[in-house]
C-alpha cells in the first residue's frame, strides 16, 4: 500500500513534534544553516540531519527554495500554530484597512435597508460580505494577540543570550510594527471604533425588519452570527489590544531600568579605585580562627547594585536620638479633682464645653473630650447641669465636637 503525504506528515510530526513547533514559529525563509541549528537543539544526530530534511520536504512540511533555503508550508504552520496557541503576527495597518472596509459595507447596508421597497437579495449579499470581513478581523486580531504575547515570552526566555541593547532594539521593532498602530483601533474617538459602532446600530435596524428576516432564513442566520463576531471584536478583541499595549510598555520600562542598572554597575566596576576611595567607612576586623573566602562576582555585583539604589550609605554617621524628658502627669491628663476644683472656684460656668476648650487648651483633645463628658455621666455630682438652647461647635485638632450646650452650677451647701 502506498504511503500518502498525510501519513508521511504524521510519521515525521510524531517523532519531531517540538522541532516542528519551532519551525512553524518562523515567519520567513529559513536558511540551511539555521535549519541545521534547530536540529542541533533538538538533539538530531549529525548523520540523520540530511535524511530528516529530505523527509520534511517529502511530507510537504518544508518547501525547498533556491539557494538551499526553505519555507514552511502555510497549511502546516496554521495547523501547528493553532494547537500550539502561538498565533501569527498580522500587520496592524491591515486590521485598520479591514475595519475601514467594514465601514464602507456598513454604508451600503444602510442604503439598502432604507430603500423603498427594500431588496432582500442585496441586503443578504451585503450582510454576507460584512460577515466575512468581520470574521477575518476577529481571527486575524486573535492570532495577532497570541503571536505578540508569545513574542514577549520569547524575549524574556531568550534574554540571557542577547545584549540588553539588542533586546531593547528588538522590542522597539515589534512595538513599532505590530503594537503602536493598534492605538487607533482602541481609541473611542477614532474612526475605526466609530465604524464598528455604526455597524452595531445598522444590525439593530436590521433586527427590526421582521418581515425580511421571516422571508430569508439565510439572512437571519447571517445576522445572528455577525452579531456574535461584532460583540467579540467590540469587547474581547479591543481588550486584547489594550493588554498588548500595556504589556509592551511594561516590558520596555523594565528593560530600560535593567540597562540603567547595568550601565551604573559597569561604571562602578570600571573605576574601582575611585569608588573605594569614596567609601571611607572604617573596616571592622574581628579576631578569630575562621577565615572567609572573598565574595564572588555575583555577590559583588549585588553589593554595587545596592550602592546604586542607595541602600548603603557611603559615609555612615551615628544616629541622633533626642532623649526623653520628664513631664508631670497632671500636665497630660485631666484628673477629676482638677475639674471639680474649677467648678467650685467659679461657682457657675456658662457654656461648659467652651470653658473646657479654653481652660485645658494645652491638653490632648481626647482628655478635653473626657472633661466635657464628665458632668453628664458623673454619679451624684456636687453640681447641677442646666441645658442651654444652643449648639456648641468646635474644631479640636483631630476631633470636630458638636453637641447641645450646657452650664454647670456648683451647689453651695455641698461639702467635699
Amino acid at each position: 500500500m502506498a504511503i500518502t503525504t498525510f501519513h508521511k506528515f504524521i510519521l515525521v510530526a510524531g517523532k519531531h513534534d517540538r522541532l516542528l513547533v519551532d519551525l512553524c514559529a518562523e515567519q520567513g525563509v529559513i536558511s540551511r544553516t539555521k535549519l541545521l541549528d534547530y536540529m542541533e537543539r533538538h538533539l538530531v544526530a549529525p548523520s540523520e540531519k540530511d535524511k530528516l530534511i529530505d523527509q520534511l520536504c517529502r511530507a510537504s512540511i518544508l518547501y525547498e527554495e533556491s539557494g538551499y533555503r526553505f519555507t514552511v508550508n502555510p497549511v502546516v504552520a496554521d495547523l501547528v500554530n493553532f494547537y500550539e496557541r502561538r498565533g501569527r503576527l498580522t500587520n496592524a495597518e491591515f486590521l485598520r484597512d479591514q475595519i475601514f472596509e467594514i465601514g464602507k459595507l456598513t454604508d451600503v447596508l444602510q442604503q439598502h435597508l432604507f430603500e423603498e421597497p427594500p431588496a432582500p437579495e442585496l441586503i443578504a449579499d451585503t450582510v454576507d460580505k460584512l460577515f466575512r470581513v468581520v470574521r477575518q478581523v476577529r481571527e486575524s486580531g486573535h492570532q495577532h494577540y497570541l503571536a505578540c504575547m508569545r513574542a514577549f515570552g520569547d524575549m524574556k526566555r531568550n534574554s540571557e543570550e542577547k545584549q540588553i541593547d539588542k533586546r531593547i532594539e528588538a522590542l522597539k521593532t515589534v512595538h513599532r510594527r505590530y503594537i503602536e498602530p493598534l492605538r487607533e483601533l482602541i481609541d473611542p474617538d477614532a474612526e475605526p471604533v466609530q465604524k464598528i459602532t455604526m455597524l452595531r446600530r445598522r444590525m439593530a435596524d436590521l433586527g427590526t425588519k421582521t418581515d425580511l428576516l421571516n422571508e430569508s432564513v439565510e439572512l437571519d442566520t447571517l445576522r445572528a452570527r455577525l452579531n456574535i463576531d461584532i460583540q467579540y471584536v467590540d469587547y474581547t478583541l479591543i481588550r486584547h489590544f489594550e493588554t498588548l499595549i500595556d504589556t509592551s510598555r511594561a516590558l520596555f520600562n523594565s528593560l530600560i531600568e535593567e540597562k540603567n542598572i547595568k550601565d551604573a554597575l559597569a561604571c562602578c566596576l570600571g573605576r574601582m579605585d575611585a569608588m573605594w576611595t569614596q567609601l571611607d567607612a572604617a573596616t571592622v576586623l574581628a579576631p578569630g580562627l575562621l577565615s572567609f573566602q572573598a565574595a564572588g562576582l555575583a555577590k559583588t555585583g549585588t553589593f554595587f547594585s545596592d550602592v546604586v539604589h542607595k541602600k548603603f550609605v557611603p559615609r555612615p554617621r551615628p544616629m541622633k536620638i533626642t532623649p526623653a524628658g520628664r513631664v508631670r502627669a497632671d500636665q497630660l491628663l485631666i484628673f477629676k479633682k482638677m475639674i471639680l476644683d474649677s467648678i467650685r472656684q467659679h461657682k457657675q460656668i456658662a457654656g461648659w464645653p467652651e470653658y473646657v476648650a479654653r481652660r485645658f487648651a494645652s491638653y490632648p483633645a481626647a482628655e478635653r473630650l473626657k472633661a466635657v463628658a464628665l458632668p453628664l455621666i458623673m454619679y451624684q455630682p456636687p453640681f447641677t447641669v442646666r441645658s442651654v438652647p444652643a449648639t456648641y461647635l468646635g474644631d479640636w485638632d483631630e476631633f470636630t465636637v458638636e453637641l447641645t450646650d450646657f452650664d454647670v452650677i456648683w451647689e453651695q451647701d455641698h461639702v467635699i
